[in-house]
């Protein structure tokens, strides 16, 4: 659910507790908007049980309803302000003929203790000193979209009663803003003051210091590129929206505020691209910050931890591309409520810290749709917002996640509305969403969800729910969903789900876009289907389990082999145990890899065999047959087994089944019957566990190719082959 307000005072006074009442029907008046359309909203409480309108004035030409009267667009037709029958103190006075504003001008309403009045599009040109003079009770004043100079308007300005609470001067020509612009109100107690649209350029806070009441401000729309700041301890609102803002404001000075009471600081739509934690913390009793569409690159770490009365924060469609959020950026002891929506930015860990929420324990509501969260994995959610145990509203729509996250059944048990939609969500285990208890609104339209059964939602917890929407989902109109179509058919409470027009067959595909609830799918049908879906199931599973059992013999027929001959060869072994002896046919089983075999059988065996008189085995010269069988029978009967080791040796199949079995007598039969000779260092990516643990067995004697290495070897395998007391028979 993704909206985009005009202004961001009607997010506050929606979203907001505790705001509505600052926007009441004069806030609207004073021109958030266009002021034709608003008259109906002026004394909207008053007249909320009333909506008609009948003519008044004289020759008819305005309309009233009770104390409330517009006059619109008469031009020229209307060029004086009428007399009423009724009591009135509310005027909308739009498009009609005004040039000059006097004295005399409001003579007709004088009696009628005017509170609002609105001149908006009336040609003004000239204003004398006392034309508001008889306006004695006017709290609220518009004077919008006129030609009027400033000096002139000035001169209307100075006869405005000291009563006067709110002013709107909007839609004129402010620049250059004298200084002394507002110097006749200066015995004024107003309050708001709104200047939307007058082309001021510079916003120069001395200009309003005549105003010592003034609490307000509202400049949007005025191209405002600088701001020149001073200590004004009574402003509590700015809002400076939709201008060319390059800079945040300098409102700390040596550590100090110049707005002590600002609450409400508003800068949506302007061009600052950096905001630093400096620049904030004097702000004491800043409550609400936004910061809508501008290019900001970075929120640094803790950011917002200096307002202890923060609560609302505002950065959403933010337009520079790459932001970085770093660890704690929204560290805040104090925060209700958090919009970082439509930033497209990539919740990865890097651009955004999985730790940027961490330390926002009081946090409510949570809204991070339109980001990137396609990467984010279920552990990353719950890093991002396992401390998020308070949030009653989060909104994850349009951040292409295809999951629902287990962080929000685990963690945030008090959550009251959740909106998912416009994401990939295929489905969800059932019974996800029923730990949820205080849940009443959950969204999850426009997924790819094709199947609700009986488990999805237990019936208690929809009991709990207001609305529920899945339009907009690619239903799959089968058997699968026979259930939710009966449920929905039965239901009596159909406002439950949300949108239940929409939710319509995305497949087969002569139902194709027709409503669920009419698709011909039947429970005889179904039933029939079923049972031809048990047989052909247990057939497949049968056939699955014979073709895994094939496939696992033929994958592992090696091992297989390599396990029975090793039985065989244990329960020889045990064999000639139990008689007593064992006859060794050979003196030494020589296992080498063919690359070597060249070296060994010219430099190593003679000296063995010839010199040593020794009987000597050697697989690649002496074997035949079965070539496992071979091994295992010959090296059973060798006394002593030599392993010539080399990168060559370790990548061969066969020979790490010799030096397996070898290693295998010398720790079963628990004798020194293992000859080991490195004929080169192996590569680490060679060593296995095998040659791991055969090179830790004892002192390997390594080949030199120098004459003194050489004859070192020879020495080192002399002494080794003589002091084996069984070597000779």
């Amino acid at each position: 659910m993704v909206i985009r307000f005009s202004s961001v005072l009607f997010v506050y006074a929606m979203t907001i507790p505790g705001l509505c009442a600052t926007f009441n029907s004069g806030d609207i008046e004073e021109g958030y908007g266009d002021s034709v359309n608003q008259e109906d909203h002026v004394g909207s409480q008053e007249h909320k049980h009333n909506k008609h309108w009948t003519s008044c004035g004289r020759n008819s030409m305005c309309q009233c309803r009770e104390k409330y009267a517009r006059c619109l667009n008469h031009g020229h037709d209307l060029d004086y302000i009428p007399s009423f029958k009724r009591t009135i103190d509310k005027l909308n006075f739009t498009g009609n003929y005004l040039p000059e504003i006097n004295n005399n001008t409001f003579e007709n309403i004088t009696k009628f203790r005017m509170k609002y009045l609105g001149i908006e599009s009336c040609s003004l040109q000239s204003c004398s000193s006392n034309a508001f003079t008889k306006l004695d009770r006017l709290d609220k004043l518009i004077i919008s979209h006129e030609n009027i100079s400033i000096s002139e308007l000035m001169k209307c300005l100075s006869s405005v009663t000291k009563g006067l609470f709110s002013l709107g001067l909007r839609n004129l020509n402010l620049n250059p803003l004298p200084p002394d612009f507002f110097s006749p109100m200066q015995d004024s107690k107003m309050l708001k003051l709104n200047m939307d649209d007058t082309n001021m350029g510079e916003y120069n806070q001395r200009v309003f210091k005549p105003l010592k009441h003034l609490r307000d401000i509202f400049v949007s729309r005025s191209n405002i590129h600088t701001i020149i700041l001073e200590y004004s301890p009574k402003i509590e609102w700015l809002s400076l929206t939709y201008n060319k803002i390059v800079e945040f404001p300098k409102f700390c000075v040596m550590g100090s505020s110049l707005f002590p009471k600002l609450s409400a600081l508003i800068l949506d739509h302007n061009f600052i691209r950096h905001i630093n934690r400096g620049q904030l913390n004097c702000l004491t009793s800043l409550t609400n910050l936004s910061m809508t569409d501008n290019p900001i690159v970075s929120f640094e770490s803790n950011l917002f931890s200096d307002l202890p009365a923060l609560q609302y924060l505002f950065f959403e469609y933010n337009s520079a591309g790459a932001i970085q959020v770093q660890p704690y950026a929204f560290n805040s002891s104090s925060l209700r409520q958090l919009y970082f929506s439509n930033n497209k930015i990539l919740f990865d860990g890097y651009r955004l810290s999985l730790n940027a929420f961490k330390y926002c324990k009081q946090l409510q509501t949570l809204f991070v749709s339109t980001n990137i969260l396609t990467s984010t994995t279920d552990e990353m959610f719950d890093d991002l917002f396992s401390t998020l145990k308070n949030l009653k509203t989060l909104s994850l729509g349009n951040t292409r996640i295809t999951f629902v996250p287990q962080v929000i059944s685990k963690h945030m048990k008090d959550l009251e509305t959740l909106y998912l939609d416009n994401n990939h969500i295929t489905g969800f285990q059932d019974g996800v969403f029923s730990s949820l208890r205080s849940l009443k609104r959950l969204d999850l339209s426009s997924n790819q969800i094709s199947v609700i059964n009986q488990n999805s939602f237990s019936r208690e917890w929809m009991n709990t729910l207001q609305w529920i929407d899945l339009s907009y989902n690619s239903f799959a109109c089968s058997c699968e969903l026979l259930w939710f179509i009966n449920f929905l058919k039965s239901e009596k409470l159909p406002k439950l789900f949300k949108n239940d027009k929409y939710y319509t067959c995305n497949s087969p595909k002569e139902l194709m876009g027709k409503q669920i609830v009419k698709s011909p799918i039947s429970e005889h049908d179904c039933s029939f289907s079923r049972l031809v879906l048990i047989s052909m199931t247990y057939f497949s599973v049968a056939l699955i389990l014979v073709l895994l059992t094939v496939s696992g013999i033929y994958r592992f027929r090696w091992r297989l082999r390599y396990m029975f001959y090793m039985a065989r060869f244990h329960h020889k072994r045990y064999q000639n145990r139990l008689n007593g002896h064992q006859q060794y046919q050979h003196d030494i089983y020589l296992s080498c890899e063919d690359n070597d075999f060249d070296f060994i059988l010219d430099d190593i065996v003679p000296k063995l065999e010839r010199d040593m008189g020794l009987r000597l085995y050697i697989p690649l010269r002496d074997g035949q047959g079965n070539k496992i069988e071979s091994i295992i029978t010959n090296m059973d009967a060798s006394r002593k087994v030599i392993l010539c080791l080399s990168d060559n040796y370790a990548r061969d199949r066969y020979c790490e089944f010799e030096a397996s079995l070898a290693y295998d007598k010398y720790i079963t039969e628990r004798r020194d019957l293992m000859i080991v000779i490195v004929l080169r260092e192996l590569g680490a990516l060679n060593v296995t566990k095998t040659f791991h643990k055969i090179l830790n067995v004892d002192n390997y004697i390594k080949w030199d190719w120098d004459d003194e290495g050489i004859e070192l070897f020879w020495l080192k395998l002399t002494q080794t082959v003589r002091n084996l007391d069984d070597m000779i028979p």
